[in-house]
């Protein structure tokens, strides 16, 4: 009878070992994917602020294009505490698109050094209302052609 007891006990601790290894696992993969970017930053600090909406997705669709990730946060009366990430980013992009309106970036995207296997990453935003705005992590087999028309069809 100890024997059977021992080992229910052995299980039990084996079964919560491995439970705490994929839930840690799972979190590193989800958080690894724009490491590295200062926008991980815009995500994790205003991620679940008030005022703030955040969507995250992996493996998803949209308007036809296939994203490994996909996370966005549309934000109001921030726009002074997100530009320092954004202009950070700038500074270590490999390719730079932005819209100027009357003096000021209103949009953009900046495209970041890619992953390994083709899959490259991309931070978007825009802001045309001074305060408010949204920042948009994007990562995939994307070109920034198929930024573009993701961004500008009307699919």
């Amino acid at each position: 009878m100890e024997k059977i007891i021992q080992h229910t006990m052995g299980y039990g601790l084996w079964r919560r070992i491995m439970l705490s290894a994929v839930m840690a696992l799972a979190f590193a993969l989800g958080a690894s994917a724009q490491q590295g970017l200062a926008v991980d930053n815009v995500f994790r600090r205003f991620g679940h602020a008030k005022g703030c909406t955040m969507v995250e997705m992996h493996d998803a669709e949209l308007k036809g294009y296939k994203l490994q990730v996909y996370k966005s946060l549309t934000y109001k009366n921030l726009q002074p505490d997100i530009d320092p990430y954004l202009k950070a980013d700038r500074k270590n992009a490999k390719k730079i698109r932005e819209v100027v309106q009357s003096g000021r970036i209103v949009s953009g995207y900046y495209m970041m050094s890619p992953l390994g296997g083709g899959v490259n990453r991309y931070v978007l935003f825009s802001n045309p209302r001074g305060n408010s705005g949204a920042v948009i992590y994007i990562e995939g087999r994307l070109t920034p052609d198929d930024i573009m028309k993701l961004c500008y069809s009307s699919m």
